[in-house]
């Protein structure tokens, strides 16, 4: 996955892709029968067993598992059932058209495609005081490992809404990201999903939050910011494991930056012969003694270096690199492109 990937919209799963998932999560043989039809016969009924999924009191589906030898499902195995029955349940909403104001469907409308419905959604949220307003509501995007399937994330995303004393409420499943929402945390909640993620067998790459700004209608631009932060967690050990948005700083702008090496040698030809290099240490030089605002004795102390040698290595590069380090713009340039490029490396796309 790439940074670019990050605001992509929901691809919501079939039914037969949700069984396929369910029973792949319980390595057990999953089937939900379609609409009027009947109970599968593949098993003796005693050996199935048959989950209802109820929407507003009517049971709409039958999720049945075999349960082969009989024996008995685990509270992580009931959880991914619950999850698998959330995403029918949806499933069967959407095809009906149809529409509720209860929280889960409130809470699952926060991100929709349509403006109208999010923005609906999210004003009734505010009614309802199930989230507020700007920095007191913090959406959270949680990027797991891609081999973890989307019933598996949905469970642990559900899961997080019996968390204390600050529960975090699953919203949404976005680019392989769970999202969720809630109230700022005075704790680490960042070390309670990583507990919980750990317990599970799950593993999470990057943690992203973000606040709606004073005067956003609903929840988008949250999410996303959230998104790439946590992205920019995965791929940056600074942000390791968890970092909000509003920490980013220039990572911000460089993240929406197109991957395009060729354009390097517009930007900050510098900075495109620095990579270019098969050896990269004058790359290195150059990166640290910008980082630390060309500091030399603070340089040296990074790069383990004499302050006579450092003198050195700046005097030996090349014509091209001597005249960015000397102009003020080329300089900023430089350094910006430089970083580009170390989150290009970072994310893959380089």
């Amino acid at each position: 996955m790439t940074i670019s990937d990050v605001t992509a919209g929901p691809v919501s799963p079939t039914e037969r892709e949700i069984a396929r998932q369910l029973g792949s999560s319980l390595n057990r043989r999953v089937v939900i029968p379609e609409s009027g039809a009947a109970p599968s016969d593949g098993a003796s009924r005693a050996e199935v067993l048959s989950v209802p999924v109820f929407d507003d009191g009517t049971a709409v589906a039958i999720i049945e598992i075999d349960l082969g030898d009989g024996s008995a499902l685990t509270a992580n195995e009931f959880e991914a059932v619950d999850a698998a029955s959330a995403l029918v349940r949806m499933a069967r909403r959407r095809t009906s058209g149809s529409s509720r104001a209860d929280r889960e469907s409130v809470m699952t409308h926060l991100l929709d495609a349509d403006e109208s419905v999010r923005r609906e959604a999210y004003a009734r949220a505010l009614r309802q005081r199930w989230v507020h307003r700007d920095a007191g509501t913090v959406v959270r995007a949680v990027l797991i490992d891609a081999a973890v399937t989307e019933v598996e994330r949905i469970a642990f995303g559900r899961h997080l809404a019996h968390l204390r004393p600050v529960p975090a409420h699953f919203i949404a499943l976005e680019a392989g990201m769970v999202v969720l929402v809630g109230q700022p945390s005075d704790g680490d909640l960042t070390d309670e999903l990583l507990r919980e993620a750990t317990r599970r067998g799950l593993r999470i790459l990057g943690i992203g939050s973000a606040s709606p700004a004073t005067g956003d209608g609903d929840l988008r631009r949250a999410a996303d910011e959230a998104a790439i932060a946590a992205s920019l967690a995965a791929a940056l050990p600074q942000f390791h494991p968890s970092v909000d948005a509003s920490e980013l700083g220039g990572w911000r702008l460089l993240a929406t930056a197109s991957a395009d090496p060729g354009a390097l040698r517009i930007i900050s030809p510098a900075a495109q012969f620095l990579y270019s290099q098969t050896d990269d240490s004058q790359r290195l030089t150059v990166e640290t003694y910008l980082d630390v605002g060309a500091n030399v004795v603070a340089a040296c102390q990074i790069l383990f270096l004499h302050r006579t040698t450092l003198y050195y290595r700046l005097d030996r590069m090349p014509p091209v690199v001597k005249d960015a380090l000397d102009d003020g713009v080329k300089r900023s340039t430089l350094h910006l492109a430089l970083k580009l490029i170390r989150l290009w490396e970072s994310t893959g796309r380089l």
